[in-house]
């Protein structure tokens, strides 16, 4: 299955490290159109279609409107990147409007060591699910992330001396990588009052090494474009922009 994406997409594309994160995920999507160095993907989901551009933004500019006029009404989301322009005619064809600015990151060099680190401890996903998801409902009521899932390799937390309530967690999912599987953090949350403290940094910086040490390829994540404090912390771990992308949904969706 690794190779079903891969085998059908343009040369270039194939090393690409957001591609190879999702080839296992994409394997079956339907290639609604390429070039020699861009396609269009969709994938057909419980919930809805979603559409993926991935490659040479000279390409997509061409492919893209074509792609979403084929596609048509009823698509639940739409990846491209923010350099290909859409006409607001295009996105209304399949549906969708402007919805989010978001990038995706990677590392693959252990970062330094980040002063807190001595107060990261490993959770047990399921003795600690429940005060996991806790925090993350005060720390990062929005994130998708939540421990039990699937692809869950690790969390990660940060608890109050005082009682043991977890002051931040994050978490770390497998992706598809290359020979070994790349590792994405998720649900990185601090709640308000343990804020100003760097324990965010300290977490992501702890998740990145210990999974780069384990044997991950690299590291990866994903952000919304005007999260500044957000880029400040992960471009001092190394993490640096793969691809800024734009999400266009039906109206009123702000995210898959």
């Amino acid at each position: 299955m690794s190779h079903r994406l891969l085998d059908r997409l343009p040369a270039v594309l194939r090393s690409r490290r957001d591609v190879l994160d999702q080839r296992h995920d994409w394997a079956d999507a339907a290639v609604l159109a390429q070039g020699a160095a861009a396609a269009v993907l969709v994938r057909e989901l419980a919930h809805g279609p979603f559409l993926w551009a991935v490659g040479a933004h000279d390409e997509l500019r061409g492919l893209v409107p074509d792609a979403l006029r084929r596609q048509g009404p009823g698509l639940r989301w739409a990846t491209v990147p923010r350099a290909v322009p859409v006409a607001p005619a295009d996105l209304a064809a399949a549906g969708v409007v402007p919805s989010t600015l978001w990038d995706r990151l990677s590392c693959d060099v252990p970062p330094g060591v980040q002063p807190g680190e001595d107060g990261v401890v490993l959770l047990d996903v399921h003795r600690d699910a429940a005060a996991i998801a806790a925090c993350l409902d005060v720390a990062n009521p929005t994130t998708h992330a939540r421990p039990g899932a699937p692809d869950d390799a690790a969390w990660w937390g940060v608890r109050d001396p005082a009682g043991g309530r977890l002051l931040g967690v994050i978490g770390v999912a497998v992706r598809g990588g290359t020979d070994v599987p790349s590792m994405h953090l998720h649900g990185l949350g601090v709640v308000p009052d343990a804020r100003g403290r760097r324990l965010g940094t300290a977490l992501a910086a702890v998740a990145t090494r210990r999974a780069l040490e384990g044997g991950a390829p690299w590291v990866s994540l994903g952000m919304y474009a005007d999260n500044a404090p957000a880029r400040r912390v992960y471009g001092a771990l190394g993490f640096r922009v793969d691809v800024e992308n734009a999400g266009y949904g039906p109206p009123g969706a702000a995210r898959p």
